[in-house]
């Protein structure tokens, strides 16, 4: 059976995105709340982040599992993390209970930094004030999940337009080169005519004399008879066109002596008169 070749770029586009979103993006761009915190170190007496330095960008992909709001703040417990009150929240500086419920999938991004006492902190009010609100954002929201949603979306589309315009064609002809295509769409190189038996070479023999037509004699063309010397020429004239009576021609005779002729009276163009000139 045969595959368009918009079928399979659609299948692989969808099968790139699908993976972005679902491995790329959630384990390799970003991580959980559970590792998140796992690398923290205290061991020096100070909290430093091992897997992130000052200035670096923190992004979580994770589950809220517990919300409570209180003091102008808005505290959140990830899934991985756990939501008992002695498990580490996340606190935002305004009120979120409106914006998400337990069970929704967010994205929690700040920046590292270092306090007054050392101490690795995700941004410089996080002791005092919290989070802003525009930290977290809801699941499908960032360039990089948008990225793989479009290649997701086209990949369906490439793939769904192919198959639509195999089904509706249903023609094996390849509309640039008009040659059938293979399995995959691509267009088939064209039959090679068979080579010709090769014919062994036939032997020569001299030309028959006797089987070839000879041509027959060519006689010679008639020479024309030359007149005695001193006979005179005869010639007839015609009056060329706007040549009047009295007006003088010159003409060659027809044995090669030029003379000047008189147009006689009563001569008109087109109508012809005879001289005979003595050589």
């Amino acid at each position: 059976m045969r595959i368009p070749i918009t079928v399979v770029i659609g299948v692989v586009l969808a099968i790139v995105g699908v993976i972005g979103l679902t491995v790329i993006f959630p384990n390799f761009m970003a991580t959980n709340g559970e590792d998140f915190v796992n690398q923290i170190d205290t061991s020096s007496g100070l909290e430093k982040y091992q897997d992130y330095g000052v200035g670096d960008t923190v992004t979580i992909v994770d589950t809220i599992a517990r919300m409570e709001f209180g003091d102008g703040q808005t505290q959140i417990w990830l899934d991985t993390i756990g939501k008992s009150p002695s498990d580490p929240p996340f606190r935002f500086g305004s009120n979120l209970m409106g914006d998400y419920g337990v069970g929704n999938q967010v994205i929690i991004t700040f920046e590292v930094v270092k306090d007054s006492n050392g101490h690795h902190t995700p941004d410089a009010n996080y002791q005092e004030n919290g989070l802003s609100p525009d930290a977290i954002s809801s699941r499908y929201s960032t360039v990089n999940e948008y990225i793989f949603i479009a290649l997701l979306v086209a990949g369906l589309g490439i793939m769904v337009y192919g198959g639509y315009s195999s089904f509706k064609g249903g023609s094996p002809l390849s509309p640039v080169t008009m040659t059938p295509d293979d399995d995959w769409g691509f267009p088939q190189a064209p039959p090679v005519a068979p080579a010709a038996p090769m014919t062994p070479p036939q032997p020569q023999f001299p030309p028959s004399t006797a089987a070839i037509p000879q041509p027959a004699p060519v006689s010679p063309p008639p020479q024309p008879v030359p007149q005695p010397a001193g006979a005179p020429s005869t010639m007839t004239i015609t009056v060329p066109p706007g040549v009047v009576s009295g007006q003088v021609l010159t003409v060659t005779m027809p044995n090669g002596q030029v003379v000047n002729v008189e147009v006689p009276p009563g001569s008109s163009s087109g109508s012809q008169f005879t001289i005979t000139v003595k050589q």
